[in-house]
């Protein structure tokens, strides 16, 4: 009796776990060091969006993460970030190519960090099947600790681990690819010459992550639309889009140039106004006008003609005369003499007609 209720509980559980062979959750990590271009970008995110559309995605189906890797790992979006196949795939679309200088791929830290994100607060659910897809061109800066770091994801979370090498630096007989992946190789092994044979395994790849999907089913890939700078909007999306997903693909250097453009124009514009104030205050300077230079200007005609002349260009001003008999002037006569005999005199000439006092 008691190994009849053994073998039922064994069946039903197989049964049970075939009825949500869909009920998993999936995680991509994608190879982003020096040596992907845009153009492996592309083809990598167009065999992703590809596989994804064949795939039955929601809450109670599979849910999905990506996660790009050089020299450190960062997600572009976590497992609860988008509900629905068309929200995700619109996810994405969006995820932007940004050219990486670090050759170095540190794919164990990338296999440690999935563990993070199989967290319940990172959208992951204890009872969802595991399933991390290792995408790489060539091999990882420590290819021991990265074969412990894919052992360690199989016994904590019973994951299935896939392997896809891409590139003359790799093979399918790779010991890193052969040491990611589950048992056995010729089921968890990809290896495909370059970028732009991802389509081709599309139809080898989806019924490995849904097993209620058939190769048959699933009939080539569509063209990925490259993304652009238009801000998401879907109302589908569960939480708020990750920085990287919003930030419309701006690269740090474009950023930087542009400050130092508005920088050098504001530079430019500050001289060519302080230039201005100055040739304006100058001109002011000159055109001003003071009455002690027409006074002095006054004084030195005077000293610069004879003494006939002075009698003529200067006049008594009997307005203000005292009744004090005057002198005639002479030869030897100075100005201040003048000014003495005559007391206040008005100074009359062709610039000007201003009074001295004495």
């Amino acid at each position: 009796m008691m190994l009849r209720t053994t073998v039922f509980l064994i069946m039903f559980g197989l049964l049970f776990t075939n009825c949500r062979g869909s009920y998993k959750d999936v995680i991509w990590l994608l190879d982003a060091s020096s040596s992907i271009s845009a153009t492996d970008h592309a083809l990598t995110m167009s065999f992703i969006y590809n596989v994804t559309s064949y795939l039955t995605i929601g809450d109670n189906d599979i849910r999905m993460a990506v996660v790009k890797f050089d020299d450190e790992a960062n997600a572009e979006f976590e497992l609860d970030d988008y509900a629905n196949k068309a929200s995700l795939l619109t996810g994405i679309n969006y995820i932007a190519y940004s050219q990486s200088f670090v050759p170095s791929r540190k794919t164990m830290d990338a296999l440690t960090y999935t563990k993070t994100l199989y967290l319940s607060i990172k959208g992951g659910r204890s009872d969802a099947g595991k399933i991390v897809i290792v995408i790489e061109s060539g091999p990882s800066t420590n290819t021991p600790q990265t074969i412990n770091k894919a052992n360690d994801l199989r016994t904590s979370y019973g994951a299935e681990v896939f392997a896809i090498g891409i590139g003359s630096d790799l093979s399918k007989t790779n010991d890193e690819l052969q040491g990611i992946a589950n048992d056995p190789d010729s089921y968890y092994v990809e290896y495909i010459g370059g970028f732009i044979n991802l389509c081709g395994i599309v139809p080898s790849i989806v019924p490995k992550i849904d097993n209620e999907t058939t190769v048959t089913m699933v009939d080539g890939c569509d063209e990925w639309v490259e993304p652009t700078t238009t801000e998401i909007t879907s109302t589908e999306r569960m939480t708020e889009a990750p920085i990287s997903q919003t930030n419309e693909g701006l690269d740090i250097g474009a950023v930087v140039g542009i400050l130092l453009a508005c920088l050098l124009i504001l530079a430019i514009l500050a001289c060519v106004l302080y230039l201005l104030y100055k040739r304006k205050r100058r001109k002011d300077k000159k055109d001003q006008i003071r009455p002690e230079d027409d006074i002095v200007k006054a004084v030195n005609e005077y000293n610069d003609t004879s003494l006939g002349e002075k009698r003529h260009m200067y006049k008594r001003d009997t307005t203000s005369l005292s009744s004090k008999t005057t002198k005639a002037m002479d030869k030897n006569d100075t100005l201040s003499s003048v000014y003495e005999n005559l007391g206040e005199r008005s100074v009359t000439s062709s610039i000007i007609d201003v009074k001295i006092p004495i």
